[in-house]
């Protein structure tokens, strides 16, 4: 077959054809795919550049998902202790209907009412650092043991400084232990707290001392100097001492001229010392809102005392209760030339049990003045009820006001001692109108004074007043409208009938509740096991490891916490005694701060997890537009060349026809 012979312009637009073809199929595979390159022919550096950007971004996608389901797990976490919280909320509401106080609410708010001029304390650093640099208002959050204060001296309160509980911003008491109290302990004579400057006040705390020292000289509170003016109210003291000096250690001191105004609730617990006690020209006020109980041991040990020209005031509308154990332990004691005051309508009882304990006893040139309610109990052999001592010159006035019950035993109600020929006479003055009963062999009977009885001892032996001279001694009449001993006794039986029925409700109260919130307690622990997401527990101690880079440099280690209800402190409820109640409270305050401390630390995780979320995804689209800028054909590009080709098709088209034709010319010769 011989070969075709083209002409030089036919052969020009064929190859021109071809290319053009050529390059409409480069055109069309890219219009088709949207690239520019589709292979490592077309850009080799392109073409692998992207690769490595589209393999990274794939890379960082799949951690994307485990990032996200990271979230998603802590979420679990957050959600289950978001309801355990709720859950928490609902078992203090229920312990809170039956119990008899309210929680302690957080340092931070005690902290608020203080200022800036006070400070919240909670040890002994802070308690010492807050007295000596003068804070204006110091509150004790907490239990504070100042330890052994044998060379320090215990605390010295500052002027206008307030030494303060709790309770004295709201009532948050518990039963037995207070939640505020400071406890210290010597071996030398001094002082808890000691008060030389004026204008303090020490109020709502629990307070405990020890001193083993034996010389004397060792108080709990003492204030001391003249001009100096200190108010004490709701205390709980104890205080033990050592049985030797009673007679210089005490509870509560009014010393050299001081004054101490005691208000509201007191209760004091001494062992081996006295309870409240003022010495040389102090003055001691127990105001109208007082409640007072007082429990004394050991020789000598008094209740109520003032001692060389001293001053107790006990006011109109004061409830006292005194208790004393221990040979020569007075309930009410007045001596050297002081004065006792019991102003009328105050109220006191007086037990005494021990050999010479007596109720109300006045030596050395004492004054007492009594116009309130007095019920006095004395046992033990020779213990009387009121008493000027042997040391004469004593002088005890009755009004017409006062109502005296006295049970002596075997002994006098009321005895005055006959002149020792030193000290002057002793008097009793009874008033008329003035109500007296004395008991004997369970009964008795209430007189009223109907002439003014006036003793003054000078017949050189002792006058008694018993339950068997009485009428014969006082010019007396009896009263009907006054109850007997035993009505006395039957009515005190009743009230404690009424109180055990009362006690038996409350306990029948709490076991319903105790079992509600019981069932709660379950409930949450119930809760806190459900918390887990594919397997993973964070509130059940489980940890999760989170990865954020395709080479795994960089992680994230997600510690859980055990937050079931033994590990936080939650115990099942066993509400027996009121004070149980609170414990209870106490626990579900302490793990709410568990849990919100719990959720704070998720939520930091949370938030460094989300954030690197966000920037793997903004870098996963940063790295596929790169590589689709270096591999992406651009269409409006494309398609006009691929129009331009179609033109220059046309023309090569034309041109091969036009020179195709002149061959055809020649042929027509033929």
């Amino acid at each position: 077959m011989s070969e075709i012979s083209l002409t030089a312009s036919m052969r020009s637009n064929l190859l021109s054809l071809q290319q053009i073809a050529k390059l409409q199929d480069s055109t069309q595979l890219r219009l088709s795919t949207g690239l520019k390159v589709n292979s490592a022919i077309d850009n080799p550096s392109s073409y692998y550049t992207a690769s490595s950007l589209n393999n990274r971004a794939e890379d960082l996608s799949a951690l994307l998902d485990s990032m996200g389901q990271s979230v998603q797990t802590i979420k679990a976490a957050t959600e289950g202790i978001e309801k355990a919280e709720d859950l928490l909320s609902q078992m203090k509401a229920i312990a809170e209907q039956v119990n008899t106080g309210v929680y302690v609410p957080e340092k931070s708010y005690f902290e608020k009412l203080v200022g800036a001029n006070g400070a919240v304390v909670s040890n002994a650093e802070e308690l010492r650092a807050a007295v000596d640099s003068g804070k204006e208002e110091i509150c004790v959050y907490g239990k504070i043991d100042l330890g052994d204060i044998s060379t320090s001296g215990g605390l010295e309160l500052q002027e206008n400084q307030k030494l303060v509980g709790v309770n004295y911003y709201g009532n948050f008491g518990t039963e037995g232990e207070e939640f505020s109290s400071i406890s210290a302990t010597s071996s030398a004579d001094n002082n808890m707290i000691n008060i030389i400057k004026t204008g303090c006040l020490v109020s709502d705390l629990s307070l405990n001392y020890e001193n083993s020292a034996t010389s004397g000289g060792s108080y709990l509170i003492r204030a001391e100097n003249v001009d100096i003016l200190v108010d004490l109210q709701n205390l709980n003291i104890k205080a033990k001492f050592d049985d030797n000096n009673i007679s210089t250690k005490a509870a509560i001191l009014t010393f050299s001229g001081a004054e101490i105004n005691i208000k509201k609730n007191i209760n004091i617990e001494v062992s081996g010392g006295n309870a409240i006690l003022a010495l040389e020209n102090s003055v001691t006020n127990i105001q109208s809102d007082a409640k007072i109980n007082i429990e004394t041991s050991g020789q000598s040990g008094l209740g109520i005392a003032s001692y060389k020209n001293a001053t107790t005031n006990i006011q109109s509308g004061v409830n006292i209760k005194i208790q004393t154990s221990g040979n020569r332990a007075f309930g009410i004691c007045a001596r050297d030339s002081s004065l006792m005051n019991i102003e009328q309508n105050a109220n006191i009882n007086i037990i005494t049990t021990g050999v010479s304990a007596y109720g109300i006893y006045n030596f050395n040139n004492a004054i007492s003045n009594i116009s309130g309610n007095v019920q006095i109990l004395t046992s033990g052999n020779n213990s009387y009820g009121i008493v000027n001592a042997d040391l004469s010159g004593n002088q005890t006035n009755i009004s017409s006001t006062a109502q005296i019950y006295l049970n002596s035993g075997n002994s006098a109600g009321f005895y005055n001692y006959k002149d020792d020929g030193t000290k002057g006479v002793n008097i009793f003055n009874i008033t008329s109108g003035a109500k007296i009963a004395i008991e004997k062999d369970g009964q008795a009977k209430w007189y009223e004074v109907k002439e003014d009885y006036h003793d003054v001892n000078d017949s050189g032996a002792n006058k008694e007043i018993t339950p068997d001279n009485i009428e014969t001694t006082l010019n007396i009449a009896t009263t009907s409208s006054w109850k007997t001993a035993g009505d006395v006794v039957k009515e005190q039986e009743q009230e404690k009938a009424v109180q055990a029925e009362k006690e038996a409700e409350e306990q029948a109260n709490r076991e319903v509740y105790q079992t509600q919130y019981n069932n709660a307690l379950s409930q949450y622990d119930s809760l806190i096991k459900d918390s887990s997401y594919k397997g993973v527990n964070l509130l059940q101690a489980d940890d999760l490891k989170v990865v954020f880079n395709e080479t795994r440099s960089a992680t994230l280690d997600v510690s859980g916490v055990d937050l079931s209800s033994d590990k936080i402190g939650m115990m099942t409820a066993d509400w027996s005694k009121a004070k149980d109640v609170q414990n209870s409270i106490n626990q579900i305050i302490n793990a709410k701060n568990t849990l919100r401390s719990a959720s704070t630390k998720l939520g930091n995780y949370y938030s460094i997890i989300t954030t690197r979320e966000d920037f793997t995804e903004n870098l996963i689209n940063v790295l596929e537009e790169g590589a689709d800028k270096l591999t992406l054909a651009d269409m409006n590009e494309e398609s006009a060349n691929m129009l331009s080709l179609q033109t220059q098709q046309q023309l090569a088209i034309n041109s091969l026809s036009l020179a195709s034709q002149s061959s055809q010319s020649i042929l027509r010769l033929f």
